[in-house]
């Protein structure tokens, strides 16, 4: 009997000990789950920053805690990897594979007490993906589109960087069908949208881009060893399933990519670089300081190369005619030389696959055409083409946010704060010409020992949009905000207007008709004509000259004439000189300044 509890005791014993070396190891000592808990590389798999998880769906996290407490989080990602005996696809194992990965990787022995499945549709996604290389993409500004506003940016995951157009787009969005610029600003701003990450064939991502005829695309290979994609891609497929709050200004497409990048390369520091605003530019210039990339590609948007075509033929309306038709009648270019033929029927090809991709025009119809061009261009045999000048890359422009320093006349002074962007006084070296936003720009002034807000713009752009022979873009412009005007009152105001501007992207002329309501006490319409001319010949110059007249109902008006001068340093500096001539209903104004630029 004796022997018999002897032996009972001792199976027992052995079974509690066994147990213990399962689940009682070290992992799950406090001191453990806590170092582990407070890595780095714990915190980005967590998109975890300033004490809480960026991630706002509940079914991310194992632990109630789990978004403010990352050691809970582990904890219970632990247990549940050893408690979960399901073989399918939303097993922890197939479902979480980048958590379980480090976690594994950090506690080897946990191996033993958890079951393996097979994760098929995981292992078959990795493999269909092959990911070789990983492409940090930015597609440049395109102010007719509020969600481009200030560019985008994409990672393309390539299997063989020769065969771009085979390869997969990894994209964050907002989840939105909105198309009206304002609800869709407001929404943003306020975080209320859904944010997604996404993995789609790279040629889907480019057919969505309705406008990207008029967006150069820029390609930073990024320097990643393969251990370091494979990482970056399993927590692709983790973090797929799952959203976060949307934010325009910050928690963007720009920033939620920061994480993909800092996850794969561990040394890394980009998300918290950003807090409260992430500028495409900006994110892709904290990836170059990081020194996280090898080479770039530039690759000039579809309008580029359609005026490089026109060239040619830019003052033979005939040529034009026959490439901008419907019918292609090539009688019309037998006359025309050989060098404008090819020009006509080269320009023809690149506008009807316009019109294809735009679906004006049927699969069959498309056909039946190109072939039509394609054969006559076939007898006419090749010509030397001449390489589209490379822009200023966009990392060379001058940094994102700005505060002015103004001297006035009369000894008084103005400081100007903007989170973003950039603005007519601005050089457009790095930037697309005629393109202007700003955020928040607000202007204190120094008069006559009183300290008073000058102006406030809450949203204010500009787009001067040059017409050509092929391309007739409407310029137009939209402003909020409050401004000082008669009896140096502040008024809050919203116009809107429209018009047309003339050039080249370095010297054009602008002019635009604009109605605008003004509100103190009560309501005051105007409307007025604005026009411009402004020439940026180089990296440093740019000049300026403005001038507008604005009626108000009741015989009131307002002139404005200005010209001005910027020279930029650096991307962090320039100086501003300025003129400004105002006649406000007959009460006229002359100041000067001399004003030095601060980006940052």
């Amino acid at each position: 009997m004796i022997v018999a509890v002897q032996k009972a005791v001792i199976l027992f014993l052995g079974l509690l000990l066994f147990q213990n070396s399962l689940f009682a190891t070290p992992l799950f000592l406090d001191d453990t789950l806590s170092k582990l808990s407070q890595t780095p590389q714990w915190k980005r798999l967590l998109h975890f920053k300033n004490g809480e998880s960026e991630i706002d769906d509940r079914r991310f996290f194992f632990s109630k805690d789990g978004k403010n407490n990352p050691k809970a989080e582990l904890k219970a990602s632990i247990e549940q990897l050893i408690s979960d005996r399901s073989d399918d696809e939303n097993s922890t194992l197939c479902h979480y594979p980048s958590r379980s990965e480090w976690i594994l990787e950090q506690l080897p022995e946990l191996r033993k007490s958890i079951f393996t499945p097979q994760c098929k549709r995981l292992k078959k996604e990795i493999q269909e993906l092959g990911a070789k290389q990983v492409t940090l993409v930015l597609a440049s500004a395109h102010m007719n589109s509020p969600a481009s506003a200030f560019g985008h940016t994409f990672l393309r995951i390539d299997n063989n960087p020769n065969t771009p157009l085979l390869s997969y787009a990894v994209n964050y969005a907002a989840q939105t069908a909105e198309d009206n610029g304002f609800i869709y600003a407001y929404q943003g701003l306020f975080g209320g949208y859904k944010g997604r990450y996404s993995i789609d064939p790279y040629y889907k991502k480019l057919n969505e881009y309705s406008d990207l005829e008029q967006r150069d695309i820029w390609e930073y290979t990024l320097d990643l060893t393969q251990k370091e994609i494979d990482r970056m891609v399993k927590h692709i497929f983790e973090i797929r399933y799952f959203y976060a709050d949307y934010f325009f200004l910050n928690e963007n497409c720009s920033y939620n990519l920061l994480w993909l990048i800092e996850i794969a390369k561990q040394k890394s520091n980009l998300v918290h670089q950003f807090n409260h605003k992430a500028i495409p530019i900006d994110t892709l210039r904290a990836v170059v300081s990081e020194k996280l990339v090898k080479k770039s590609i530039y690759r000039p948007s579809k309008r580029k190369e359609i005026l490089e075509l026109s060239r040619p033929i830019e003052n033979n309306s005939i040529a034009l005619d026959f490439a901008q038709s419907d019918e292609y009648n090539l009688s019309l270019i037998e006359n025309l030389t050989k060098k404008e033929k090819i020009a006509s029927l080269e320009l023809a090809t690149a506008l009807l696959k316009i019109k294809r991709s735009d679906n004006k025009i049927s699969k069959k119809a498309y056909l039946d055409k190109f072939l039509k061009i394609l054969r006559k261009r076939s007898t006419l045999g090749k010509i030397e083409r001449r390489e589209i000048k490379q822009p200023s890359s966009p990392k060379e422009g001058h940094l994102s946010a700005k505060t002015t320093f103004a001297y006035l006349t009369d000894k008084n002074i103005e400081i100007r704060s903007k989170i973003s962007y950039h603005d007519i006084y601005d050089n457009d070296n790095g930037y697309i010409s005629g393109a202007y936003i700003s955020f928040f720009d607000t202007a204190i002034e120094y008069r006559d020992n009183q300290l008073q807000l000058k102006e406030i713009h809450f949203l204010d752009i500009k787009s001067y949009a040059i017409q050509d022979s092929i391309f007739k873009p409407i310029s137009w412009e939209v402003s909020l905000g409050g401004k000082r005007i008669f009896n140096n009152e502040l008024y809050s105001y919203l116009k809107a207007g429209a018009g047309i501007t003339l050039g080249e992207d370095n010297l054009y002329s602008y002019t635009t008709i604009t109605p605008t309501i003004y509100y103190k006490n009560n309501t005051q319409q105007s409307i007025s004509i604005n026009s411009g001319l402004l020439y940026n010949p180089s990296k440093h110059l740019k000049f300026g000259l403005q001038g507008s007249k604005e009626w108000f109902k009741g015989d009131k008006k307002i002139e404005q004439f200005e010209p001005f001068f910027t020279y930029s340093f650096d991307q962090k500096s320039a100086i501003n000189l300025k003129y400004t001539y105002k006649d406000l209903d007959g009460l006229k104004e002359r100041e000067a300044s001399l004003s030095w630029f601060w980006y940052y």
